[in-house]
């Protein structure tokens, strides 16, 4: 039984990545619904950006140090600066657990197809319309560090779109590869362990899950493309820093 644009929205507004196999031909059955499907998916990315800024860098030395000029001064105005900074750090605490408490997956195939969803695709776009500097290797070494990893040389020559992202089980890299067979997608999770080589597909992609050294990383590619011919390059190029646990 087909879906009438009423019941449409009303489940897009409730459940906007709804994988139900109705929802998901409905959204397919007319540029309505395409584009009502759009509308709703650049309003969530909107908010949940606005909901996962990064803290600013000495944020926290910032709020502590006001803390305690505050309270060493005298006078009825004293308590101000204190008060503000505890207001804004109440607001980037809420606003972070707002974003955690949001987001739970069943498996790594959910994150994954999720994730695809929610960051991949605009990646993906950004990175065909050349308007986005590929990544400097030394940029991409600074990030992958602050997880205590590193990328091989090939294949940070390689990545091209780069962003931080929420896994599973804390923040990891979502990177899409120039590869000479097209784009790829690599999300690194340093903390997520995956069953090593499980495959599976959604919408015309592949997908891979790669165990590594450090952490796990998924593959994803479409077309004609094979993911398992990235495996090897995955999982020889994303390594623990030494002397890293």
């Amino acid at each position: 039984m087909s879906m009438n644009f009423s019941e449409f929205r009303r489940l897009l507004g409730a459940e906007p990545r709804s994988r139900d196999p109705d929802f998901l031909r409905a959204r397919d059955s007319s540029p309505e619904f395409s584009e009502a499907a759009a509308e709703a998916a650049r309003f969530e990315a909107k908010l949940e950006r606005a909901l996962s800024l990064p803290e600013p860098p000495g944020l926290m030395d910032g709020l502590l140090a006001a803390a305690r000029e505050t309270k060493a001064e005298s006078g009825r105005k004293s308590w101000l600066p204190a008060a503000l900074a505890a207001g804004l750090l109440l607001a980037i605490t809420v606003a972070g657990l707002t974003w955690r408490a949001s987001h739970r997956w069943d498996s790594v195939e959910e994150y994954v197809i999720d994730h695809y969803y929610h960051d991949g695709v605009k990646m993906l776009a950004e990175a065909r319309s050349g308007q986005v500097a590929p990544t400097e290797a030394a940029d991409l070494q600074a990030l992958f560090a602050g997880f205590e990893a590193q990328a091989a040389p090939a294949f940070a020559d390689l990545v091209g779109v780069v962003k931080v992202c929420v896994t599973p089980d804390g923040k990891g890299v979502h990177m899409v590869l120039n590869t000479g067979g097209g784009l790829v997608t690599v999300i690194y999770m340093p903390q997520t362990g995956v069953e090593d080589r499980e495959s599976f597909e959604f919408d015309g992609q592949q997908a891979l899950l790669v165990q590594l050294q450090h952490g796990s990383a998924a593959i994803v590619a479409a077309g004609p493309q094979n993911v398992g011919d990235y495996y090897a390059l995955v999982q020889d190029s994303i390594l623990p820093l030494p002397g890293s646990s």
